[in-house]
């Protein structure tokens, strides 16, 4: 069994290889010693959520079991959306959070996901800390004890944290704008987490849901990322049913992309960009924060609305930091992950289709003429393994063949052209490859850029 270690994105595994039972009682006693000394509480209470996979279950009952332990006072929330559980636990005033969730990775994956006191995911040092504590229960024999097997029944009343979290929403859109529309939409839930949610959200949004993959059973009807290439049926069902337009949640819920009128699943950057320009009409010159591989049609709309662009390191952490920093109206990553902080702190699907439904409602358009209206890029990515590369010597040869560019080094190296042109080349953080990620106003502009790039990878 090869280890991993904790990071921004947490920690995933495959269930009975990389993630164990001891692996998640480990990491638990150590985000409940963390948690106690962060908090300096004896009993601190912590919220524990999972996506809905069918391994998730039996990590809820291994965690609660040592919280409890662990003298900590832990809320069983079961199935509930990433950005749910970070609402709640900052709702609710809870001390921390933990989330059982591999995001978009296939079904024998599972992991965990950390929320700190301030209702904000776990940042690097907080890592370290969370690490620590786990390197030395990680040396100790796997041992049961009486305390291991307790009840673990919930007497308490839970509150309904999915209704909670989209009468938040609800607040800050307007509704009676998206009701008078009478929109038809589909929606695919993956058969997790969104399922406990996008019921009630559409009924109060006055939405025609037609559903798809809508039992949280964690049986995922398709891969469960979010890209062009799995989304087929509901594309299909988009068109079958006549629906204004259509949305896909990944199995956590926190990214959000879009189905056309004509059953066309759209460049999942749009999402943010759509979600940009609803709040920057509202909020002209407020800033957003993107991170370095974000389309620039997210800062070409900043500069529409005179509000200044602000770019992070990749990981969602990274951008909630800078949304914090630069004290920013909105944010988000490409991958489909809107972050309004009005509402929540983390990307939200929930609160991304509250944001484009009412767009499209005030200026009665399809998502067709909406993003028509967007500047056009071709957008590139691309990864390569790099074992035996050095990415600073890359770094160099990349800054003398594009001396026109300029350069940003906080994360990798992105350059940008004077034509608008960008690339960003990303080392991951968990994997042993490179990722390049670009756009350009032409698809030969970025191919040729993409090029000269591997030429020095490869």
């Amino acid at each position: 069994m090869k280890k991993r270690k904790l990071n921004v994105s947490g920690y995933r595994g495959i269930w009975g290889d990389t993630l164990t039972d001891k692996i998640v009682k480990d990491y638990a006693k150590a985000f409940a010693k963390f948690t106690k000394e962060d908090t300096e509480k004896d009993n601190p209470t912590i919220l524990v959520g999972r996506d809905g996979r069918e391994t998730g279950g039996r990590i809820r009952d291994i965690i609660i079991r040592e919280l409890k332990k662990e003298e900590v006072n832990a809320i069983d929330g079961d199935i509930l959306p990433t950005p749910t559980m970070l609402f709640s636990v900052r709702n609710h005033k809870y001390d921390g959070g933990i989330i059982i969730t591999a995001s978009h990775n296939p079904i024998q994956y599972n992991g965990l996901k950390f929320i700190n006191k301030d209702a904000l995911f776990t940042i690097e040092d907080q890592i370290t800390k969370i690490q620590n504590f786990y390197e030395k229960f990680d040396k100790e024999d796997d041992k049961e004890d009486d305390k291991t097997n307790k009840n673990l029944d919930n007497k308490e009343i839970v509150p309904n944290f999915p209704q909670e979290h989209v009468d938040k929403i609800l607040a800050h859109v307007d509704v009676k704008a998206i009701r008078a529309k009478k929109f038809k939409v589909a929606a695919d839930m993956i058969n997790a987490s969104a399922c406990v949610i996008d019921p009630y959200l559409f009924k109060k949004l006055g939405v025609d849901l037609v559903p798809l993959n809508n039992i949280p059973n964690g049986k995922f009807a398709h891969n469960p990322e979010p890209l062009k290439e799995n989304l087929s049926e509901i594309g299909k069902l988009v068109k079958e049913s006549g629906a204004n337009l259509g949305f896909v949640h990944d199995p956590d819920a926190d990214r959000l992309v879009i189905v056309n009128e004509n059953g066309e699943v759209i460049l999942e950057e749009y999402s943010v960009v759509i979600a940009i320009e609803n709040i920057l009409s509202k909020h002209p010159g407020k800033p957003i924060v993107l991170n370095l591989s974000t389309s620039q049609m997210g800062a070409d709309v900043a500069a529409r609305h005179d509000s200044p662009c602000f770019r992070t390191k990749v990981g969602e952490p990274n951008v909630v930091e800078g949304i914090i920093k630069h004290e920013a109206i909105a944010g988000g990553e490409g991958n489909g992950g809107i972050i309004y902080p009005t509402i929540n702190t983390v990307r939200d699907s929930f609160t991304g289709i509250a944001l484009v439904l009412e767009l499209l409602a005030e200026r009665n358009e399809t998502i067709t003429e909406c993003i028509s209206k967007f500047p056009k890029y071709f957008m590139k990515k691309e990864k390569w393994p790099i074992e035996d590369k050095d990415i600073e010597e890359i770094k160099t040869e990349i800054k003398n063949a594009f001396p026109e560019a300029k350069t940003d080094e906080q994360d990798g190296i992105r350059l940008d052209f004077p034509d608008r042109a960008w690339m960003h080349l990303h080392p991951s953080n968990t994997q042993p490859i490179v990722r390049l990620f670009g756009e350009a106003k032409t698809q030969e502009d970025i191919d040729r850029l993409f090029k000269i790039v591997e030429g020095f990878i490869l």
